[in-house]
């Protein structure tokens, strides 16, 4: 007997444990998640992308789920079934000018599951979340008729989304293919004012509680062929579609006496019902965006890609009202390098080493500063012995805003963990 556990018992076993934390939330995010409707994830889900700095416009394989271009999932083995999941933790330092603090989180990232209908129509499913939103930031100010003055912004929780693609080739070269989105989920944000140093003053705090549950829907497009020796080019577009997000918002702002310093942890009382408004019509205008790819890659080898992505993120509105966001651009290059994929004497011979970096200019623009993304990953994929599955590892390094304009730079460190499942569960015994 074959003394080691069975793929399709790994796979159930996964699909438990992660069933309880598919729509976890991280509690600490970034400060910069106040704005907007939260930090929107890109969909680069698994691993194994985002070990090569997240390009993923142009890239595919035959046992790889990638949400990023849904057209990719023409590429997946007929005769296969697909299963990724993983998890990710965080380390970030926020620093300004004068002033540093450390934030950890740790949660789920994603799941996938893709197989084929035909040898020419794919299918994925999966789940992943949207939006992130946690902060807890404390500011101090001076008025000449009220003196000092302190604010405490608080924000948790975020979107998830889950989603299922399909996928159709087009003769030998070109496949097409779309996903479709439900996204739901909730974040609640404070702005608690308080005022110190005067007795007639009554400081006041502002809920904002947001419940969203609607569709999204992007789509994608992928040219492949050979280009002689072994090597395969493949030039891929994606274009997200313009939507408005369906919800309900709730506003509610009450007078409190509070510590005078305050803090998340301070003692307060409540006063008085200021206002309140609930809108169960709530509407979030988010932006059409595009994204174009190319890779290049020999067979079980290597592989390198390129990507640029662009978002409309200046029409963003709630309820028809712009926020004043800017245009989103990034860019991102990588690759992956096997030294021997056959090798039967050095299982190191056989594991995928990935590298990739990417600039982002995010969506924000405070105080006349743009706030910028750039960082450079790092991965690794370890084949699981007698099996053609893999555990994925991904290192992201980066930095985020700036300190000039008396805004917060954070510096992080991302580990993501995952395992991507390969089983031809499609193929009929001739021997028992």
């Amino acid at each position: 007997m074959k003394k080691y556990l069975p793929n399709k018992l790994i796979l159930t076993a996964l699909v438990v444990l992660l069933s309880g934390a598919i729509f976890a939330q991280a509690n600490v995010d970034s400060p910069y998640s106040m704005f907007g409707i939260g930090q929107v994830r890109n969909k680069t889900m698994n691993a194994r992308l985002k070990g090569m700095g997240g390009v993923a416009n142009g890239m595919f394989a035959k046992n790889m789920i990638n949400a990023e271009n849904p057209a990719s999932y023409a590429m997946i083995d007929t005769l296969a079934f697909l299963f990724d999941a993983g998890l990710y933790a965080k380390s970030s330092n926020f620093s300004t000018s004068a002033l540093s603090e450390r934030a950890s989180s740790a949660s789920f990232d994603y799941v996938a599951m893709g197989f084929a209908f035909t040898n020419w129509w794919k299918m994925a499913v999966g789940a992943q979340p949207y939006t992130n939103v946690g902060y807890n930031v404390v500011t101090t100010s001076h008025d000449e008729h009220a003196g000092n003055y302190s604010q405490l912004f608080q924000g948790d929780g975020g979107l998830n989304q889950v989603f299922m693609g399909n996928a159709f080739r087009i003769g030998k070269h070109f496949s097409i293919g779309a996903n479709a989105s439900y996204v739901f989920g909730d974040s609640k944000s404070t702005t608690t004012l308080t005022f110190p140093d005067s007795t007639y003053v009554i400081s006041t705090r502002r809920s904002r509680d947001v419940m969203i549950n609607s569709f999204m829907f992007d789509y994608g497009v992928m040219y492949q062929g050979q280009v002689g020796n072994g090597l395969t080019l493949a030039v891929g577009a994606t274009y997200d579609q313009k939507i408005n997000l369906k919800g309900t918002q709730t506003v509610f702002v009450r007078s409190i006496e509070a510590d005078e310093n305050i803090t998340s942890t301070s003692t307060e009382y409540l006063i008085d019902t200021i206002a309140y408004r609930e809108d169960k019509n709530a509407k979030f205008t988010m932006p059409h965006g595009f994204g174009f790819g190319v890779s290049l890659q020999k067979n079980n080898r290597w592989m390198l890609g390129a990507d640029f992505n662009w978002s409309q993120w200046s029409a963003f509105a709630r309820n028809g009202i712009n926020e004043g966001l800017q245009d989103a651009w990034s860019v991102a290059v990588g690759g992956e390098f096997i030294p021997s994929s056959t090798s039967l004497s050095s299982y190191w011979t056989r594991v995928s080493y990935r590298l990739g970096g990417f600039y982002e200019q995010t969506y924000l623009n405070i105080n006349g500063q743009s706030i910028n993304k750039l960082g450079v990953d790092f991965g690794m994929s370890l084949p699981i012995p007698r099996s053609m599955s893999k555990v994925d590892v991904g290192l992201e390094i980066g930095n985020c805003g700036t300190k000039s304009a008396n805004l917060i730079r954070e510096s992080y460190v991302n580990l993501t963990v995952g395992v991507s499942i390969f089983e031809r569960w499609f193929i009929k015994r001739k021997y028992k």
